[in-house]
């Protein structure tokens, strides 16, 4: 496995579903397009205190923190078995290696809080998780919680033009961006920016979102 191996491997199977097979050369290209945008829709400093939801082993957080290798992040997970300190190191190894194990701060919630400590993040970043929280509104009240006033909240999530059922890789379903964007108005986050970082050119595209909290 190689840098952003997880992120290539989902743009090659999203790109062959839609359009047949496609090159290494095209899906490391595509890779690291996606990248280079998430970094600068996140426009990360080393004087952010972040925290990172849902980190599992840390295959969208590792090439972020590659990109701001001074950034010190806090990293959640209810699942400690993929989501530990050897397992992020692995990560590392793997990649361009900028950033440092001793840069993440281990911590472990459950199913409907962070167990995070209230108004200390001025940013909170949730990839690819959302669909898969079986409490969205407990998940999602606890994150505001321990937003700092004024802070900011980054989710992607793919998203599906069509519902489907499940998704065959993590066996839940995606949401459409009308469902999703209504979860977001129902618990009280606005969105302030929003871009496609990849689109298949069929049924799903992935996408950030740059959200705040409502007055």
């Amino acid at each position: 496995m190689k840098f952003l191996s997880v992120i290539i491997f989902t743009i090659a199977s999203f790109f062959s579903f839609a359009q047949g097979k496609v090159s290494k050369q095209t899906t490391d290209s595509l890779a690291r397009q996606k990248t280079e945008k998430i970094n600068r829709f996140l426009d990360l400093s080393s004087k952010d205190v972040m925290a990172d939801i849902g980190t599992g082993s840390g295959y969208s957080l590792i090439p972020i923190a590659n990109n701001c290798p001074d950034c010190r992040f806090t990293v959640e997970d209810i699942d400690s078995t993929t989501c530990n300190r050897k397992a992020l190191s692995k990560k590392i190894d793997k990649t361009v290696n900028k950033t440092s194990i001793d840069n993440f701060e281990f911590h472990y919630g459950a199913e409907k809080s962070t167990n995070l400590p209230s108004a200390t993040y001025n940013k909170v970043l949730i990839f690819d998780v959302i669909h898969e929280l079986t409490y969205k509104t407990e998940m999602l009240a606890d994150i505001k919680r321990i937003l700092k006033p004024n802070g900011s909240i980054f989710i992607e999530e793919i998203l599906v033009h069509n519902p489907v059922k499940k998704d065959k890789v993590c066996n839940y379903p995606f949401l459409t961006e009308p469902v999703f964007k209504q979860l977001l108005q129902d618990n009280n986050l606005a969105i302030a920016r929003e871009e496609i970082t990849f689109d298949t050119g069929n049924n799903r595209y992935i996408k950030i979102f740059g959200c705040t909290v409502r007055p």
